[in-house]
């Protein structure tokens, strides 16, 4: 049976190689589901990725990542309430995000 470590192992080697071959895509494919497969990600342990620049991006660089949505979940909830103008714009940012565009301001 191939563990965990192996697969990540060719996939690490696989990726340092920078070929993009079919053959190599589907090889990398199918290592990828495997490794999901054997390590699924918990919701509560995910972290956010490190991040730089503002006071608040270096203060949620590394945390919990459903802990972080839910507190700005809660500050969403009242800037609606308090500032709806500032709370329309921040949503139509997301939902720009959410149709494909990497960036809100192009």
């Amino acid at each position: 049976m191939i563990d965990l470590e192996t697969i990540e192992r060719e996939i690490n080697e696989l990726e340092a190689r920078g070929d993009t071959t079919y053959s190599i895509c589907e090889r990398l494919s199918w290592l990828y589901v495997c490794r999901d497969h054997l390590r699924p990600v918990r919701e509560e342990t995910r972290t956010t990725q490190e991040l730089r620049g503002s006071e608040f991006l270096e203060a949620a660089s590394g945390v919990n990542y459903p802990a972080l949505m839910q507190i700005l979940d809660d500050h969403m909830s009242a800037l609606k309430v308090v500032q709806p103008k500032e709370y329309d714009s921040v949503m139509e940012k997301i939902r720009y995000l959410c149709q494909g565009s990497s960036s809100w301001y192009n």
